[in-house]
């Protein structure tokens, strides 16, 4: 199988150079860990070291076997009588020899703790690594020390991490995926041309070189066959597990979201079409929209307009799982969205949504305690993100409170339109109802008495100022269960009737909402035609 093996050799020649003789290798691909040994044992076979804390620590015997370092158990013991050394300060002390007198190599895994306090239980390796990273007599042996772990923060401290070299292999790359594709068609037997192979690589993207593998096994396995609806189930669960991102394939489509007829018609005209119609994009050399930042009223769509947006380009829908990237633990919160920033980027194109997006968007909290600090680095992590030229994923993130947001955040750039999300006018709400009853869109369709449902449909549109969708959503359930409870056979519009006249909002709060929103709109839309356009009582 062809891998990248461009990631070892930049660090070994950070070693080499004398840069640093320890070199952090952040990942939780076990299949990088056998590379990484795999590359090694060809170039320090007659010293070669592994440290884990189950094994202990071992050393590379002939057939390219790890077997257990044994040491003299010490004056008390007959002569010749040897102990495995398995704890990580014993392992430390024996390799500090080692290292300094020959070219070695020292790999160690399993050094992440669970909490940055429990930290201290690793201060024998923080002191090790801090003693060897720029120790003139083991870079003079050339030896290299090599920290594998899916959390550099929480196996070494701030102040250790700048001694070493820290590198980053990619998830997957495509021609990686592309090799590992092409090896499980071949040991399942199976003919696919290659344009089937070019679409397993690209359903793929996102995922490491273990879970590529995995996910293609576990699809044969399945259906003897490699369904492209089994792999995307599969996928979807691997980077669900991430705590962090969420992928899915919308089904509901512009047909669904009742209003903001603009918005859809700017959308098609300048992301859709551009999708669609690749060279006449690059005859204009146009790059595609850079994402969307809609902020209105809680409740008016915004999240289903993303989604249909994602159907609509046939690209998946990542959410950034903005409650899960904010935790109480310093340093965790930057890695976490460190971490989702890779995996979107890996998994892309692809439309990526970013709720409350204004969590993200203040440079401190105030003060310079660490939470402030930890609210620049990840502010800065997102502006950077947002900001690159090179982004893959088209952004579309929402916000009730755009004054919130830094002024950063709004430059041209980072989202091509910011578009206000109102209640929805009268023609809006009456395309809400029926879309909810499934009179248009895809939505499913109850037994209706459509002669009596109509009339009541257009009287609840015109009765419903400052109702959001997810009223009207609401409003439309209740019809359901005032049918369902009934005797009838059809929903009818006195069903519809009672559950309007039983819903209620806070007129007087929505007002008040409503002209504050009206107010935000010039100061942060960007689009006059988009300001124009926006559906409002």
């Amino acid at each position: 199988m062809e891998l990248d093996f461009g990631w070892i050799e930049d660090a070994m020649a950070n070693v080499n150079s004398s840069a640093s003789t320890a070199v952090v290798v952040e990942t939780a691909d076990p299949m990088r860990s056998t590379q990484l040994v795999a590359y090694l044992i060809g170039n320090f076979r007659n010293s070669l070291y592994m440290y884990d804390p189950w094994n202990g620590l071992r050393q590379l015997a002939a057939g390219n076997q790890f077997r257990p370092v044994r040491v003299s158990a010490g004056s008390g013991y007959d002569t010749g009588l040897q102990n495995e050394i398995r704890d990580l300060e014993g392992a430390l002390r024996h390799m500090d020899g080692i290292l300094r007198q020959h070219r070695a190599a020292f790999i160690l895994t399993g050094m992440d703790c669970a909490r940055e306090e429990e930290l201290r239980q690793n201060q024998s390796l923080i002191n090790a690594v801090r003693a060897w990273a720029l120790d003139e007599q083991i870079m003079t042996t050339k030896s290299a020390i090599w920290l594998v772990t899916a959390k550099p923060g929480a196996a070494l401290d701030t102040s250790t991490l700048e001694l070493v070299t820290l590198v980053r292999p990619k998830l997957a790359s495509e021609k990686e995926r592309h090799a590992i594709v092409c090896t499980q068609v071949q040991q399942a037997g199976k003919s696919i041309n290659s344009d089937g192979v070019r679409a397993l690589t690209l359903a793929t993207a996102g995922l490491n070189l273990h879970q590529t593998q995995t996910v293609l096994r576990k699809t044969y396995n399945l259906k003897r066959d490699f369904r492209m609806d089994t792999l995307k189930h599969y996928k979807a669960d691997y980077i669900r597990r991430s705590d962090v991102v969420e992928i899915e394939e919308p089904t509901l489509r512009f047909a669904d979201v009742g209003g903001y007829e603009k918005v859809k018609d700017i959308v098609r005209r300048t992301l859709i079409l551009a999708l669609q119609r690749p060279e006449r994009a690059r005859l204009a050399a146009l790059a595609l929209p850079r994402g969307l930042l809609l902020f209105g009223p809680p409740g008016t769509g915004k999240t289903l307009f993303a989604k249909a947006l994602a159907a609509e380009t046939n690209l998946p829908f990542i959410n950034m799982k903005t409650e899960n990237l904010f935790t109480k633990w310093l340093g965790e919160s930057g890695q976490r969205v460190k971490n989702a920033i890779q995996l979107v980027e890996q998994a892309s194109p692809a439309l990526v949504f970013i709720d409350e997006i204004d969590r993200f968007g203040k440079r401190t909290s105030g003060g310079g305690d660490g939470a402030s600090q930890e609210t620049g680095r990840v502010f800065a992590q997102m502006l950077e993100w947002l900001g690159d030229q090179n982004r893959k994923a088209i952004v579309v993130g929402t916000t009730n409170v755009p004054e919130h947001l830094d002024p950063a955040f709004l430059r041209p750039g980072r989202f091509s339109y910011v578009v206000p999300f109102l209640y929805p006018e009268e023609s809006a709400r009456l395309q809400i109802l029926q879309i909810h009853l499934g009179l248009r869109g895809s939505r499913p369709k109850p037994a209706m008495e459509e002669s009596t449902v109509t009339p009541a449909l257009a009287l609840i549109a015109r009765e419903t100022n400052y109702y959001a969708g997810a009223d009207l959503e609401e409003l439309v359930i209740r019809a359901k269960q005032n049918f369902f409870q009934g005797k009838g056979n059809a929903l009818t519009g006195d069903d519809l009737y009672r559950a309007h006249q039983d819903y209620r909002i806070d007129v007087s709060e929505r007002v008040k909402m409503i002209e504050r929103y009206k107010t935000l709109g010039p100061a942060f839309a960007n689009s006059l035609s988009l300001l124009q356009g926006t559906a409002q009582p």
